[in-house]
């Protein structure tokens, strides 16, 4: 091609004209390569008769090949001017068309903004391993498995070479495969699938009914039991069951009148999470901006508006109760939170990763302290809290260090605040547990001189403000000092709820039962255990929130009369006593022990496994039941497996039972 001027200068004209190409018609950007041309000229001719047979007669052939593209070029002049077949007289492409391009170039335009999101990974300042893809880091094990590869290589290549002067016949031995994994993106989580839930049920009921035709099944005994490793009751799939939380809120505040607008309060407690999932960076390029363009200027405004404010930042401990609860949320991409990094444009995503988050706020505490503010501003970090640069008269001893998350450590800081004077505090933080906990503690802070308590709930238009002060008058004392228990009973983040049972059912069923308030109470406050005579009030306050009218207050019992004599399905069906015991243990942990002491810098927690959890790896599960599933404990559903007439010797009348159609060959006593 660098010399087709100088040795075919007539060849290199036509190939700068293009006429190397095709032409079928006067459009831009429409031609074709020759072959391809010819192609389209042989499906003319074949389109009638077909070309087969022709390549068994070589003259056949010769004659199509010859007059087969004279006939298409006369076929195709014929439709051109008798009308035949549609000529269009544009010669611009429907690529050149203006909608066309406007959609191209918005294509182009997100293309653009998302590799410039990414940057690029190899001029990124970190010893971190980033994916080339994404510009994420990757995940800890797979990066280890990445950095060590080559030892681990260099030691089977030893290891091999040893075996092979012992074994000359090792060379031609296969070679196991290494299953690393490189691309591991973390743990995966185990799910039940439903399909196989359904066909055990359908097999284990099957067995219930032949078994029952001749052996008389225990039907108390059976429903004593769970069915499933995973109860329906409370387990969605092996995961705990979430209920709407908010539900909560607004059975509570029709008991009060709300203000239309935002009241007055010397004290902003403010949930850190919140506040940077309401300041989105819409025009910071970098965290560093973000930061002194974004949210200081929001911190520095509510300063001028109160006498103090606190922003809470969460933190994230490796083996909390909350680890599930968070995973649900969705995985993200993990990123490094600097000065000069770029600030994702999909924030919702980046603020999934707990790790980012963490980042974050760290960043975000250590530029609090720079400011200068009109007044006082309270900033935590991971354990410790910071100050505004303008204020250093005041102690943060009592604040830090602190081992709690930002749920509960919202009342540390109201509990300082009131011990330094303050009379109303605000909280924002978009949460029902915090409502809770607020009610809970509101008798303890008025005691100590705080007047007044709003809490800030809900976004944009449905935004209101919650006066605890008045709705702790309202509720009374049993209702206030069984919340924090009633709340984690019936469901929150960390304890199950019951399955379709919602809040304002479970408030009804309270109200209607008081004698549940004394025991609610009672598992409020730290409790040592859960004793036999509270289980038997939350065993009928939970059959009343499924039946209201029964007089039964055994939950086994009541599982039996609703699944046979109201012909309730399996999963809307009471849990069993001992599941639910499991639950109460982890309702009352979650409530007394968590957050009964939020106003203690540094709780005092028991383990969670005394209090119905187990540990798997870094986290913890729930347990659901202490007893056997009813398939291994009935014995009435025993079947034996004898291939041959066995006499009377299967484990069938080993246990003092006759053979049923269930077993495989029915001894002679059946």
């Amino acid at each position: 091609m660098l010399s087709l001027e100088r040795q075919h200068p007539e060849v290199a004209r036509e190939s700068h004209e293009g006429n190397f190409v095709v032409h079928k018609s006067e459009r831009s950007f429409s031609s074709m390569a020759i072959d391809q041309a010819h192609e389209q000229n042989n499906a003319l001719i074949k389109g009638d008769g077909g070309a087969i047979g022709l390549t068994e007669d070589p003259s056949a052939l010769r004659r199509w090949m010859v007059a087969g593209p004279e006939i298409s070029r006369l076929v195709s002049n014929y439709e051109t001017a008798f009308g035949s077949k549609d000529v269009k007289k544009s010669s611009r492409h429907h690529d050149q068309s203006p909608s066309t391009q406007k959609t191209f170039l918005e294509k182009v335009h997100k293309l653009t903004l998302v590799l410039e999101e990414m940057g690029n990974p190899f001029a990124e300042e970190t010893d971190d391993l980033l994916k080339l893809d994404t510009n994420g880091i990757v995940d800890p094990s797979a990066a280890q498995l990445v950095a060590t590869h080559h030892e681990r290589g260099k030691e089977q290549f030893e290891t091999f070479m040893e075996k092979l002067q012992s074994d000359r016949d090792f060379f031609y031995k296969p070679i196991k495969k290494n299953n690393t994994g490189f691309f591991k993106t973390g743990p995966e989580s185990s799910k039940v699938s439903e399909t196989k839930v359904l066909k055990e049920d359908c097999q284990l009921f099957s067995r219930l009914f032949i078994s029952c035709q001749t052996r008389g099944c225990d039907l108390q005994e059976f429903f004593r039991h769970e069915n499933q490793p995973y109860p329906p009751s409370l387990s969605k799939k092996g995961n705990l069951r979430a209920c709407t939380k908010a539900d909560l809120v607004d059975v509570l505040q029709v008991k009060v009148r709300l203000p239309e607008s935002k009241p007055d309060s010397d004290v902003l407690i403010m949930d850190g999470s919140s506040l940077v999932i309401a300041v989105v960076p819409k025009t910071s390029k970098t965290f560093e901006e973000y930061a002194t363009k974004d949210i200081l200027p929001k911190i520095e405004m509510y300063s001028r508006k109160h006498k103090r404010t606190d922003i809470i930042f969460d933190v994230y401990h490796k083996s909390s109760l909350k680890s599930e609860a968070r995973s649900k949320r969705g995985k993200a991409i993990r990123r490094r939170v600097t000065e000069k990094s770029k600030t994702p444009t999909n924030w919702r995503s980046f603020l999934r990763n707990s790790a980012n988050k963490t980042e974050l706020f760290h960043f975000l505490a250590d530029a609090v302290p720079k400011m200068t503010t009109e007044n006082v501003v309270v900033v935590t970090k991971e354990g410790d809290a910071l100050m505004s640069a303008s204020y250093t008269n005041m102690s943060l001893e009592e604040l830090a260090p602190c081992t709690h998350e930002a749920d509960t450590r919202i009342f540390l800081h109201a509990w300082h605040a009131a011990t330094e004077g303050y009379k109303s505090v605000m909280i924002d933080a978009n949460d029902t547990d915090v409502i809770v906990i607020a009610i809970s503690q509101m008798p303890s802070l008025k005691a100590i001189g705080l007047e007044q308590m709003w809490i800030r709930f809900g976004k944009g238009e449905h935004t209101r403000w919650i006066p605890i002060h008045d709705l702790v008058s309202i509720l009374g004392s049993e209702k206030t000092n069984g919340m924090l228990f009633f709340h984690a009973f019936t469901g929150c983040d960390v304890v199950s709820g019951f399955n379709s049972k919602g809040k304002k059912t479970a408030w009804q069923t309270w109200d209607v039962f008081n004698d549940a308030s004394a025991t609610f109470a009672k598992l409020s406050r730290r409790p040592s255990e859960i004793e036999e005579s509270d289980l038997h009030v939350l065993e009928k306050y939970v059959v009343l929130m499924y039946d209201r009218s029964s007089a039964i207050s055994s939950v086994d019992e009541a599982r039996l009369d609703l699944f046979a004599r109201k012909q309730r399905s399996y999963d809307m069906i009471p849990p069993t006593k001992s599941l639910l015991k499991e639950h109460a243990k982890r309702a009352a942990y979650q409530a007394g022990h968590i957050w009964g002491q939020c106003v203690n810098r540094q709780p005092e927690l028991q383990c969670p496994s005394k209090w119905g959890w187990s540990k798997n790896g870094d986290d913890w599960e729930g347990v659901w039941t202490m007893l056997e599933s009813i398939s291994k404990s009935c014995r009435e559903l025993t079947k034996c497996g004898c291939k041959t007439e066995c006499g009377g010797r299967c484990k069938c009348v080993k246990n003092g039972l006759f053979c049923t159609l269930l077993c495989s060959y029915p001894c002679q006593n059946s």
